[in-house]
């Protein structure tokens, strides 16, 4: 705790202090501070840190790659502000925006805080898939059905934990956000629905088509977001006196239909369209497809922009169909890149590079973190970056060969194989194997030219 305390005192003195910080927010694993003025920044002095891995600073925002333990370094920074700073919802009127920057700020916002669940129930599916596999436990029996509620239930009930996250984000009320979306999943609701939904109904003598809302996403955040609007509207307007009983009943009165009728149809059809593009462009070539996610994967990462498609595509996907090939291509961007690493460790006469190989290569295999590999590494030496994402290319072809899924969103690492149990488990293992092979190869041929590196035999 005192190692952290020092970090985050020595991260807010040479990001310019609490002054210079207009908002700040974190992933799985970056602060993404947001400045009145960089120029007030000390990146030299942040990219010294111990506990720092590497520094992003791209138009598309600052970033701090910290670890999976940045929410402690978070939490530290936020204790020590005087005053309230904004969590990513505080905007520079006068800055032009990054629309981009600004989207995944967003995703980034709602969604980091429940990864350690979905890890979590997806590891629990994923051991309970594997013991059905080997024969241990009964696909009929009571144990099979409470573990297999326990591992779906966060995906069933996903509108719901969207609904608090995007509260927060949008600073509403996240009891009445659960409110409004829970009536679209109760069973009386779901019992409406005929088929895979469309189908219409009467509500206050209008007519509005009826879907399946459970694991969607898209219609929680847009629902929130009016919800965020109409109450600050409301407390500017309404006597202080009625916000307790008018605000909720004005709120759940308007939103609740107006979600059946467009907000909900909108989101499922955007929702159904993405679905769709993504299973069409897989089924055309899925090598081709395996390919391309497993090379590019490392350098969205790199800018930050993976959680564009993460929480767009692969989550909705999973929550849809229980599955997904795309988190299964994108884990071997962890390999072929942990391949990159162990062959600097083998090469190099450096024994702090070295050490700082064995580190990246354990983040990847114990937690599924590539970052410290990918910029400690690959973006400062060049060639381990480029071998690194052949080599994921080569795996994630050859799983796309053989069909291989996940059944849960994970990062790739040793840990997390059990989540991908079934019967493509085995391919996943070798495409895993070839990547780390084919990055380490690559990076013995290509060598590394910067003499800091001090590889033996390199070029």
């Amino acid at each position: 705790m005192k190692t952290t305390t020092k970090l985050a005192e020595d991260l807010l003195t040479f990001m310019g202090g609490e002054e210079n910080i207009v908002s700040i927010t974190h992933c799985a694993t970056r602060l993404r501070p947001k400045f009145k003025d960089i120029k007030n920044v000390r990146v030299d002095e942040i990219k010294n840190l111990d506990g720092v891995t590497g520094v992003v600073e791209k138009e598309s925002g600052f970033q701090i790659i910290i670890g999976t333990h940045v929410v402690h370094v978070y939490d530290e920074i936020i204790k020590s502000f005087k005053e309230e700073v904004g969590s990513a919802t505080s905007q520079d009127r006068d800055e032009k925006k990054n629309y981009l920057n600004e989207f995944v700020q967003l995703v980034v916002s709602i969604f980091s805080p429940l990864l350690p669940l979905l890890a979590g129930s997806g590891l629990i599916r994923g051991f309970t898939i594997l013991a059905n596999e080997v024969g241990i436990l009964s696909t009929t029996s009571t144990t099979n059905l409470i573990l297999t509620l326990t591992a779906t239930s966060v995906f069933y009930f996903l509108p719901l934990l969207v609904a608090v996250t995007s509260a927060k984000r949008f600073k509403t009320s996240p009891y009445i956000a659960v409110a409004i979306l829970g009536a679209l999943i109760m069973p009386d609701f779901i019992n409406l629905v005929v088929d895979n939904g469309g189908n219409m109904i009467d509500l206050y003598g209008i007519s509005m088509p009826v879907f399946n809302y459970t694991s969607q996403v898209i219609p929680a955040i847009v629902m929130v977001w009016i919800q965020s609007k109409m109450e600050a509207f409301m407390i500017e307007k309404i006597p202080t006196s009625l916000h307790m009983i008018v605000n909720p009943t004005i709120l759940m009165l308007v939103l609740v239909p107006l979600t059946i009728g467009v907000i909900g149809p909108i989101g499922n059809y955007v929702s159904i369209g993405v679905a769709q593009s993504v299973e069409f462009i897989a089924s055309v070539n899925p090598i081709l497809t395996g390919a391309f996610i497993g090379g590019i994967w490392n350098v969205l990462i790199m800018f930050g922009i993976h959680w564009a498609p993460n929480t767009m595509v692969v989550i909705p996907e999973i929550a849809r169909t229980g599955s997904s090939a795309l988190i299964a291509y994108a884990a071997n961007s962890n390999f072929g890149m942990s391949g990159a690493a162990f062959a600097i460790f083998l090469k190099s006469k450096n024994k702090k590079l070295r050490n700082f190989s064995l580190t990246a290569i354990t983040s990847v295999m114990l937690s599924g973190i590539v970052e410290p590999a990918i910029y400690g590494i690959g973006v400062k030496y060049k060639t381990p970056l480029i071998a690194g994402c052949l080599g994921a290319a080569l795996g994630g072809a050859f799983m796309g060969m053989f069909g291989v899924v996940g059944n849960a969103f994970v990062f790739g690492g040793l840990t997390t194989i059990p989540a991908f149990a079934g019967a493509t488990l085995w391919a996943y293992v070798v495409g895993l194997l070839i990547s780390f092979v084919a990055g380490m190869i690559l990076t013995f041929i290509m060598g590394v030219k910067d003499p800091e590196a001090e590889m033996n035999g390199g070029r």
